[in-house]
């Protein structure tokens, strides 16, 4: 939490003889060093309140910049960068909390997205609980490294849930993290990814006990969004309507399968663990097909469409319904080119894949199920 109040009075010494003003309250100076970028235009961008994106720019210059501006907010999420944010490859990010007052950060080059600040209560703050998280993903890389593609199924699928544990155990810590400071904007910055494990009674009670002022000039809005994504999906809530054309080319929406139990699957080609589960859900299929069971496929592979294709045939799937997201993304233009009117992940708030939702013959949702909670359900309803 934050040891100083927000928009605490700069105190700035000068005589009356030098008509000097005093130093506005919002003002923020942030001088910086970097190495290897002489003459090269660093750019600073944050967004205020979700919808105003600020950037501004200044020309390296013996090795330093400065950027001096008003803050438009006590705190920001904000990104120094080099080069072309369009290109991915070469663009050079480095993320820091800003504030209010005299700033320091020193780029190293070698390790650009882990800028050195000083004189940020909230960077501060987020050192803190990264000093706590990094330990853990540094375990987590190493065991990644470790098993090379020779290794058996079993020394994968042990290093798999070791990997699983320590995800799991870096989430509790960030959830921990937010639930105890409800006046940190660091902590609102962990919150959108961390909803996608959360009910929505739990993301509510954290959202209304957050402070006012972080409500008021943090940015919520994904939040927000999110509680709306989570209540329209609670079980006994009717399934969000859509209609898709599915992967042969024909039109379908949620509501035609009324009267079936269906599976409504988000997976992607890329997604390891989504296409691991097929076997077991074709085993599904198989068993419950004839007694009312169907299963809906939504892909997020919107910008691979023959890939998609492909994989339903190399996997086997054939017998599902198929069809893709709806996420229309104009990659010039960035995040701001994503264009979410169709979006049925998100219509479902959809934040990590493989996610499976159970919808009962009447079309409304009866919960959300993996592995042996869904094989449970499903035991319940249609019996052996």
């Amino acid at each position: 939490m934050k040891t100083k109040p927000f928009w605490a009075a700069a105190l700035v010494g000068c005589t009356l003889m030098a008509g000097c003003a005093s130093q506005p309250d919002n003002q923020l100076k942030l001088d910086g060093t970097i190495n290897g970028y002489e003459g090269e235009w660093i750019h600073l961008a944050y967004t205020v309140r979700d919808t105003v994106q600020v950037t501004d720019s200044t020309r390296i210059a013996n090795g330093a910049f400065r950027f001096s501006r008003p803050m438009e907010v006590p705190v920001a999420q904000a990104t120094l960068y080099i080069g072309n944010p369009m290109d991915y490859r070469n663009v050079k990010y480095a993320g820091l909390f800003i504030e209010s007052g005299e700033l320091t950060v020193a780029i190293d080059t070698a390790n650009f997205s882990k800028p050195e600040v000083t004189g940020s209560a909230a960077q501060a703050e987020s050192d803190s609980l990264n000093t706590v998280l990094d330990p853990l993903y540094a375990y987590v890389q190493a065991m990644r490294d470790s098993v090379s593609g020779n290794a058996s199924a079993e020394r994968k699928a042990y290093f798999q849930k070791q990997q699983e544990m320590y995800a799991d155990s870096a989430k509790g810590i960030q959830l921990s993290f937010v639930k105890s400071r409800p006046h940190s904007f660091v902590a609102l910055s962990y919150l959108p990814f961390l909803m996608g494990n959360m009910t929505y009674d739990e993301l509510k009670s954290i959202y209304d006990n957050m402070a006012p002022e972080v409500k008021q000039y943090g940015n919520v809005g994904s939040v927000r969004d999110g509680l709306a994504a989570l209540e329209r999906v609670q079980p006994g809530r009717p399934a969000p309507l859509f209609r898709a054309v599915t992967w042969k080319g024909d039109s379908i929406g949620i509501a035609d399968l009324k009267g079936k139990y269906v599976l409504l699957d988000f997976w992607a080609t890329w997604c390891v663990p989504c296409r691991k589960s097929f076997p077991h859900v074709k085993e599904l299929y198989k068993k419950y097909h004839a007694k009312g069971l169907e299963v809906f496929c939504v892909a997020d592979d919107d910008s691979k469409p023959d890939t998609w294709k492909e994989v339903i045939e190399k996997d086997g799937i054939q017998d599902f319904y198929h069809v893709l997201r709806g996420l229309k993304w104009d990659r010039s233009k960035g995040v701001d080119g994503m264009d979410h009117t169709n979006d049925i992940s998100d219509l479902y708030a959809i934040h990590y894949l493989p996610t499976k939702y159970l919808i009962d013959k009447d079309g409304n949702i009866i919960g959300k199920f993996e592995d042996e909670a869904l094989d449970a359900k499903l035991k319940e309803i249609f019996g052996n």
